[in-house]
């Protein structure tokens, strides 16, 4: 910290070159992807819509940065549950492993606290009732004994999700089966979701939920992405309030078409609203590059030591086609530990054209 204030910065704005929920996450440019999932926010928020949003561009274009920086700047807004997942990365596994990940963001900890919470309040019955349409009445019990003050009930409702009970076990709970297909897992996450949905009279919360990786489902064999396509499909159409789902892909440009090859007829076009994370020009780039440098400057009035003819400099070293938000940080990152390194105080042709040195041999 003490080195980066020696170049007129209180924290390296070029850090995440992969974004991480712990760093200072600061949007630059993208004004028009901001907008449009502010919206989106704002819509579910406020008129309790559900949205499908597919966000799709270039690799290291902002799409897993997006996810983070609005899962952080809505963490206080009240009744609002966030989801992120990574895609499935084995097909053959992809349902098991897509409502293990839901279960394990939300935590286990948290639904026994939240639908405790809903019971103490509201009654059992009252929660049955609602679930029950949504998830069977046999999976709306289960669901009900997560939210059990027993510490037993707590443990085997626990293994319940995971592993699954012997048949001795669930008769002790009064269940009669575990989660066993792929219509099971959904009947049981639209119910764990919903719970954080509400009616408006017992609870009234929205869902956010953010996929990402999805461009994954390219590996998967072909009967898998099919499967898995039903099992989003389904997942879509078992809730119908207050519910915005997020699917992040990552293609080229002019690939819209593969996604919908792959997300199948039925998933796309229960699709929303497309948001494309177009590729930087040069204007766009320069942009994204000062104005992170402007939020994490000390002196705001001096740009001194990285100013535009150095961000120039940096951006044209950077082939036109790269222009991402991932390479652009990846690069700014790079001078700014070799401006640290050499104990640098001031970013001059010369010290830039050493760096580039440096990185072309690394590279």
């Amino acid at each position: 910290m003490s080195n980066l204030r020696l170049i007129n910065l209180q924290f390296n704005p070029f850090r995440d070159i992969t974004p991480s929920l712990s760093n200072n996450l600061v949007w630059a440019d993208m004004k028009d992807v901001k907008s449009k999932i502010s919206k989106a926010y704002t819509d579910c928020i406020n008129n309790s819509s559900k949205q499908i949003i597919l966000n799709w561009g270039a690799y290291g274009g902002g799409k897993t940065f997006s996810a983070y920086y609005f899962i952080k700047e809505k963490s206080t807004e009240k009744n609002l549950q966030h989801i992120y997942i990574r895609c499935p990365k084995d097909g053959s596994k992809a349902t098991d492993e897509f409502f293990k990940s839901i279960i394990d963001y939300i935590s286990f900890e948290k639904l026994q606290q939240h639908i405790n919470s809903i019971i103490n309040n509201h009654g059992e019955s009252a929660l049955m009732n609602f679930l029950t349409p949504i998830s069977s009445r046999e999976y709306a019990k289960a669901i009900c004994l997560i939210g059990s003050d027993d510490q037993d009930i707590s443990e085997l409702m626990n293994r319940f999700l995971y592993v699954g009970l012997t048949k001795t076990e669930l008769k002790k709970l009064g269940l009669a089966k575990d989660i066993q297909t792929d219509t099971d897992s959904i009947k049981f996450l639209a119910g764990i979701i919903s719970c954080f949905i509400g009616d408006g009279t017992f609870y009234d919360g929205r869902v956010v939920f953010w996929i990402d990786e999805m461009e994954d489902l390219i590996y998967y064999a072909s009967k898998n992405y099919k499967a898995f396509s039903q099992v989003l499909r389904d997942l879509m159409d078992s809730i119908s309030t207050s519910f915005l789902l997020f699917m992040n892909f990552t293609l080229a440009e002019g690939e819209e078409s593969t996604i919908e090859l792959i997300l199948g007829g039925a998933v796309w076009s229960r699709v929303t609203r497309k948001i494309r994370y177009k590729q930087f020009s040069f204007e766009n780039a320069k942009d994204y590059s000062l104005e992170l440098l402007e939020q994490s400057r000390i002196d705001k009035k001096d740009k001194a030591p990285f100013n535009d003819d150095v961000v120039d400099t940096v951006l044209n070293y950077i082939p036109e086609s790269a222009l991402t938000p991932r390479e652009i940080n990846k690069h700014f990152n790079s001078l700014i530990a070799y401006v640290i390194e050499n104990d640098a105080k001031i970013i001059d042709t010369s010290l830039v054209n050493s760096w580039i040195a440096e990185y072309n041999e690394d590279n």
